[in-house]
């Protein structure tokens, strides 16, 4: 699989800065080109719930100056792009947003190999919106794979493979593999399950596939359930990115609590790879 179109969402959050690094990076290293979609939410960023008697002009106030603030944001993220495309000479256009956010990103993805964006939310401008709204629709709307990164920049060289033995978390990783983004990283593969023999024999498996593609991975078998092992795990091997495809789509379209898929998102402060 090649990777020659990259899709960047730019929300103007603390975590733009970061996914456009990572965007140009990728983009360099496979002479790929990227589309930077710009997205305000203007009907999240206007909702600030009931309106008091006479509150009218302040709240108008307030709403103005979220659109306002946010597209400032958005204006400062656009110059960081242009400045690290220009550096690198990175083929690049900004698309500013016609549609409904979301909309607008699920079409376009169907044109591009891989999808970056901030980790814990694109329109989080300080104004509360809902991260988790935002990977629910972008996942739902087909969107994937996804790079959702932190909002601290570490170039992506270390990567755990989560496994269960099941054929979503399998497709991930061969995905993942197959995609080539970053040939010389180094990788663990960490199998969860309750029996011992059986894990095993899942993480040697996968094991093989990931040397029959040149790569031969770290391996560890743990007996405790994924979500309480994969953050874990990813701390004492340094990894940079994690790879799960596993009870994503259960999560994000039933919104299952306690999942594993929430949990990490909710806690890494490392950049996440998700795909179905």
């Amino acid at each position: 699989m090649k990777v020659k179109r990259i899709l960047l969402g730019l929300g103007g959050t603390d975590y733009t800065p970061v996914a456009i690094q990572h965007t140009v990076e990728l983009a360099r290293l496979h002479g790929a080109e990227v589309t930077a979609v710009t997205v305000v939410d203007e009907s999240r960023l206007t909702n600030v719930g009931p309106v008091p008697v006479g509150g009218a002009a302040f709240v108008k106030r307030m709403r103005e100056k979220r659109i306002e603030v946010s597209r400032e944001r958005i204006e400062e993220a656009i110059e960081y792009l242009q400045k690290n495309c220009a550096a690198y000479r990175v083929p690049y256009e900004v698309l500013h947003e016609k549609a409904e956010p979301f909309t607008q990103l699920a079409n376009l993805a169907r044109y591009h190999d891989v999808m970056v964006f901030g980790l814990r939310s694109l329109f989080d401008c300080g104004f509360g919106v809902d991260a988790q709204d935002t990977l629910t629709k972008l996942v739902q709307y087909g969107v994937r794979p996804i790079i959702a990164v932190p909002n601290t920049f570490s170039p992506l060289r270390r990567v755990l493979l989560t496994y269960s033995g099941s054929p979503e978390s399998a497709k991930a990783i061969k995905r993942f593999i197959q995609s080539g983004l970053w040939p010389e990283i180094q990788m663990k593969l960490l199998t969860c399950g309750p029996n011992k023999h059986e894990a095993e024999a899942l993480n040697e498996q996968m094991a093989r596939y990931c040397r029959s593609h040149g790569f031969n991975p770290e391996i560890e078998v743990s007996l405790d359930t994924p979500r309480q092992r994969i953050l874990e795990s990813a701390s004492e091997f340094d990894a940079d990115l994690i790879v799960m495809g596993n009870g994503i789509r259960s999560y994000w379209l039933d919104r299952l609590l306690g999942n594993t898929a929430l949990h990490v998102v909710q806690h890494s402060t490392r950049a996440l790879y998700m795909t179905q």
